[in-house]
């Protein structure tokens, strides 16, 4: 995942505990040089029908989003919110408009958080994910074709602030 952590062969996906036996369906490249370039395709209809699966290794455990600060009822909704989420597919959860997910590229995001990705190892990645969970709590991660890989729970919406 991050630059000290992760060695990926080209067109493959990064090792994160599976196994590809299929050609992965996103855009990829690979160079010590250059950032490590993983764009979500939901338009491929083998991707938007999947539906999304979580991974935990990736977890900032000690950062200001840290899913670690969770008191047990936010744990709960949390769960409960995740669960309903594994009902729906990709294309439903990234659909264009849809008010439940967005990618979002790196280099746009605000400094507070690109900070924290550097610190992380993880400012090499090209496009982070966000989950809205309810009101201003956000789930941030990598995906990996419809695997969600958990970076960030942000509570109150200041990963990346609203401009409205």
């Amino acid at each position: 995942m991050g630059k000290n952590r992760r060695k990926c062969a080209k067109n493959r996906g990064p090792n994160w505990g599976w196994i590809q036996t299929k050609t992965p369906v996103l855009s990829e490249v690979d160079s010590s040089d250059e950032k490590h370039t993983v764009v979500l395709d939901v338009e491929n209809t083998d991707i938007s029908k999947r539906r999304v699966v979580w991974r935990f290794g990736g977890i900032d455990r000690e950062g200001a989003w840290s899913p670690s600060l969770l008191t047990t009822k936010e744990v709960v909704n949390l769960m409960d919110k995740m669960s309903s989420f594994e009902t729906m597919t990709l294309g439903e959860l990234f659909m264009p408009g849809s008010e439940h997910g967005k990618t979002y590229e790196i280099s746009t995001m605000p400094d507070a958080a690109l900070k924290r990705l550097e610190e992380l190892y993880f400012d090499d990645e090209t496009e982070i994910a966000r989950l809205r969970l309810q009101s201003t709590q956000r789930l941030y991660g990598f995906l990996r074709e419809h695997v969600f890989h958990v970076l960030w729970w942000d509570p109150k919406h200041q990963v990346w602030p609203s401009q409205k």
